[in-house]
């Protein structure tokens, strides 16, 4: 369902020294659970700032260049532009439309908000750049009867190591894994990973961005996300080329 209309991007710019990018705008999670079951869910939109934030949001099924005129995805989103006054709150309604979704594993979609700043007060030769800010969050749609749990995803995913120095995971779970933090440790030095999301029945590639040390067991320490946006730490061994 395409969703909202009004300018996508917003910048009121001159040629200028100094900017204003500050958010004013929050919502209650990082990441949001939609159970196929449920008749809609809510996201809280809070204006913390001093002065009254006009915010627009869209939903997309993975496209950031996506604008509210282009994306085609089986939510409604409700409503589509809001004024927020400072210190008060606006509720975003998200509904499950149908569509032909997977009925064996999450999909994934991205929620954004996209925060307009006021009209920037400008004094006699000033020169501003005032900034609109977006958030994407993503939006987890979740079908009745998966096997498992997401908690306990991470744990069913199998990491093995390539003789180029190059390692893989696979998740055979019905759940995508986010991670915050990832590390290969080698000789007792860790070496970090660019940290990244694995989709369900997917497998991914990855390498550390330093070599690792020689000799040593090899292991991957990683972090991630939780339903909640919390994290969550675990270790994994992993066996020799």
């Amino acid at each position: 369902m395409r969703q909202g209309n009004i300018r996508h991007a917003f910048a009121a710019i001159a040629l200028g020294l100094f900017g204003s990018a500050n958010a004013s705008v929050v919502m209650n999670g990082t990441r949001y659970i939609y159970p196929a079951d449920a008749r809609e869910i809510t996201v809280k939109v809070s204006n913390v700032g001093k002065v009254p934030a006009l915010t627009q949001a869209w939903i997309d099924d993975g496209d950031a260049k996506s604008t509210p005129e282009t994306v085609d995805v089986p939510f409604n989103l409700t409503p589509p532009l809001s004024r927020v006054e400072s210190g008060k709150s606006q509720t975003l309604r998200v509904a499950y439309t149908g569509g032909d979704l997977p009925s064996d594993r999450e999909s994934v979609f991205w929620l954004n908000v996209l925060e307009v700043p006021p009209q920037a007060e400008r004094e006699p030769g000033s020169s501003t750049m005032q900034l609109a800010i977006r958030y994407r969050l993503k939006l987890f749609f979740r079908p009745k009867g998966l096997k498992g749990s997401a908690e306990a995803a991470p744990s069913t995913l199998t990491w093995t190591r390539a003789a180029d120095g190059r390692f893989s995971v696979t998740n055979p779970s019905a759940f995508h894994v986010s991670f915050n933090d990832l590390k290969v440790v080698s000789g007792g030095t860790g070496r970090d990973v660019e940290p990244f999301s694995i989709a369900p029945r997917a497998t991914v590639t990855f390498e550390p961005k330093e070599p690792l040390a020689a000799g040593g067991d090899v292991r991957i320490d990683y972090q991630f996300i939780n339903d909640y946006g919390g994290f969550v730490t675990g270790s994994k061994a992993v066996g020799a080329p």
